[in-house]
C-alpha cells in the first residue's frame, strides 16, 4: 500500500510540475502570431493586436488586452477574451469554438462555427452581451457624428461565406443621452429611456427594420437604410418615421418651434417624417 500510494504522490507531483512549466514557458509570441495570421485568412481586412496569451481550463486560450482593426479603423478594444474549443469538433469539418469576456464595462459570450471544408473558410458567430457602456465604443464615431451614450445589451449574429458578409442584431439601450452633430428639432441633447432596435449590415448598407424611442421628452419610431460611400467616408441616409413630443419638449421649444412643424397635427400616432440624403446635412421633412 505505501508503494502504490508513493506512486500516486509521484504521478500528482509530476502532472502538477508539467502544468506549472506549461503555463509558466507557454510560448506566448508564438500563439499569438499564429492566431493574428488565421483571423488574416478568414478575413484580410480584419487586423487583430493582443497583449498576451496564457492557456485557460477547462482547455482553451486566455486572451489580454485585445485590439481589433478592420481596414484600419477600430472595431473593438476588449479586455480579455476566453476561447475554448470542443475538442472533437477540431478532427471534423466544423470546427465549434465558444468564447466569454469583458470589454466596455460589459460582458459578453458566445459561440463561433468555422467550416473548413469550403473552398474559402466559412464562419458563423452568435453572441449575447449585456452592460455595455457604448461611449466607450470608438466604433460609433465611424457610424454616426451624434454622441450616444447608455448601457446596451443584446444579440449578435455574423455570417462571414466569402464574398458576402451579414451582421444582423437585435439590440436595447437604456438609460442614456443623444447630443446631436448638428441639433435636430433645434435640440443638442435629449435624453431616454430605451432605444430597442433590429439591425442588418450586409455590404456596405446598414438597413434598420426596427428602431423604437421611448424618453421623458418625445418618443420615436424609426426604420430605413443608411448606405456608406464607397469613394468617401459620407454616408447616405433614407430613414422614415414618426416622431411624438411630449409636452415638456414642446412647452420648452415655444417660439423656437421649427417652422417646419407650426400647422402640423401631432395626433396620437405621432406626426410622420423623412429623413434624406449625407448625413452631415439632411433634409427633413414633416407631414
Amino acid at each position: 500500500m505505501q508503494i502504490f500510494n508513493t506512486r500516486i504522490s509521484w504521478a500528482i507531483y509530476i502532472i502538477c510540475a508539467a502544468l506549472f512549466f506549461f503555463y509558466t514557458l507557454f510560448p506566448s509570441e508564438t500563439v499569438k502570431e499564429f492566431l493574428a495570421e488565421q483571423i488574416r485568412q478568414t478575413n484580410p481586412n480584419l487586423t487583430v493586436e493582443i497583449s498576451r496569451v496564457k492557456p485557460a481550463f477547462p482547455p482553451g486560450l486566455k486572451l489580454y488586452e485585445i485590439s481589433v482593426n478592420h481596414r484600419g479603423q477600430a472595431v473593438a478594444d476588449l479586455d480579455n477574451l476566453k476561447i475554448s474549443p470542443d475538442i472533437l469538433s477540431l478532427f471534423t469539418d466544423t470546427t465549434h469554438l465558444s468564447f466569454k469576456g469583458n470589454g466596455y464595462g460589459g460582458t459578453f459570450k458566445g459561440r463561433v462555427n468555422i467550416r473548413k471544408a469550403s473552398a474559402s473558410r466559412e464562419v458563423k458567430l452568435d453572441a449575447d452581451f449585456g452592460g455595455i457602456r457604448v461611449d466607450q465604443m470608438e466604433v460609433l464615431d465611424t457610424v454616426t457624428p451624434h454622441k450616444i451614450s447608455g448601457n446596451l445589451d443584446g444579440t449578435l449574429e455574423f455570417k462571414d461565406a466569402a464574398p458576402h458578409q451579414a451582421l444582423s442584431g437585435d439590440l436595447v439601450l437604456t438609460d442614456g443621452q443623444i447630443e446631436f452633430s448638428p441639433p435636430i428639432l433645434n435640440q443638442n441633447v435629449i435624453t431616454f429611456d430605451t432605444i430597442e432596435a433590429e439591425l442588418m449590415v450586409n455590404g456596405r448598407m446598414l438597413t434598420i427594420n426596427r428602431c423604437e424611442l421611448v424618453g421623458n421628452q418625445l418618443d420615436a419610431d424609426v426604420s430605413g437604410s443608411i448606405k456608406f460611400s464607397g469613394y468617401s467616408a459620407r454616408k447616405i441616409l433614407n430613414l422614415s418615421g414618426t416622431v411624438r413630443p411630449h409636452e415638456e419638449l414642446l412647452a420648452k421649444l415655444g417660439s423656437n418651434l421649427p417652422q417646419i412643424l407650426k400647422g402640423s397635427k401631432i395626433g396620437g400616432q405621432g406626426l410622420p417624417f423623412k429623413i434624406k440624403g449625407p448625413m452631415d446635412s439632411p433634409q427633413y421633412s414633416f407631414y
